[in-house]
């Protein structure tokens, strides 16, 4: 029998049923605000053995997700917390209860899938954030910053004249939105560089790991090949459940 895994980040839910840690069968994603057509999926699914979550969106979302699994499946969703040790990971971050569950999953899944290797996690979704694993399994901690989306709006809501309108991308912008493009994409990209020359100025070797909606829009400007993934944090709520 599966078990469901849930990742419901800030803007949407996304799923996979498994079997086992590399076993994936079922799996999608909904908006926040059209949670059910995934009930509508889920219930013609056959009954989970466990379902695990990670949750960093509003505590009414995540309530809806309780009461589904408490009527149609008799469970309880076992939410993640952060935890020092995991896997083979030790964590640094200094206060777990601010630590996001979603970025400890997907560490976590990132050393499920890339073993023995120093690692940067960069996720572009609405926030961008970049984590350090060494190669021994020791989680550095990372940065946060606002998304590509999110960096757009706030020049055009927090000033008179910038528009929040598509631009390109050139070395020498000549057009206020072709700046804000480039100068956006260029600041997210250069904050994942700068990580990983943190690391190597460790003596680490990482690898380079892009994961998000909006990994595509990064990935031009970087001064390392990545190698992009998808659903670290399933991955690591996987590796957790059937470790």
């Amino acid at each position: 029998m599966s078990m469901l895994f849930l990742d419901l980040g800030n803007t949407r839910l996304k799923w996979a049923t498994a079997d086992a840690a590399d076993d994936w069968h079922a799996e999608g994603d909904a908006a926040h605000d059209q949670l059910d057509s995934a009930f509508a999926v889920w219930r013609v699914l056959p009954t989970p053995t466990a379902v695990h979550g990670a949750c960093v969106a509003a505590p009414a979302l995540r309530e809806q997700l309780d009461a589904f699994a408490a009527a149609h499946w008799g469970c309880k969703i076992a939410w993640l917390t952060p935890s020092r040790h995991a896997l083979g990971v030790d964590n640094r971050y200094r206060r777990l209860e601010q630590q996001g569950p979603d970025r400890w999953a997907a560490v976590l899944g990132a050393r499920a899938r890339f073993p023995g290797e120093a690692l940067v996690i960069a996720s572009a979704g609405t926030a961008l954030t970049v984590d350090a694993l060494t190669a021994d399994g020791v989680f550095l901690g990372g940065m946060i910053l606002p998304g590509y989306r999110l960096m757009k709006r706030s020049l055009a809501t927090g000033t008179a004249r910038l528009p929040d309108a598509e631009g390109s991308l050139h070395d020498y912008p000549t057009s206020t939105e072709d700046a804000i493009e480039t100068g956006i994409r260029t600041a997210l990209a250069a904050s994942v560089d700068a990580m990983v020359a943190r690391l190597q100025a460790r003596g680490e070797t990482p690898r380079l790991l892009l994961a998000g909606g909006d990994a595509s829009q990064l990935t031009a400007l970087l001064n390392t090949p990545a190698t992009l993934v998808d659903n670290l944090v399933l991955h690591g709520l996987a590796a957790l459940a059937f470790a």
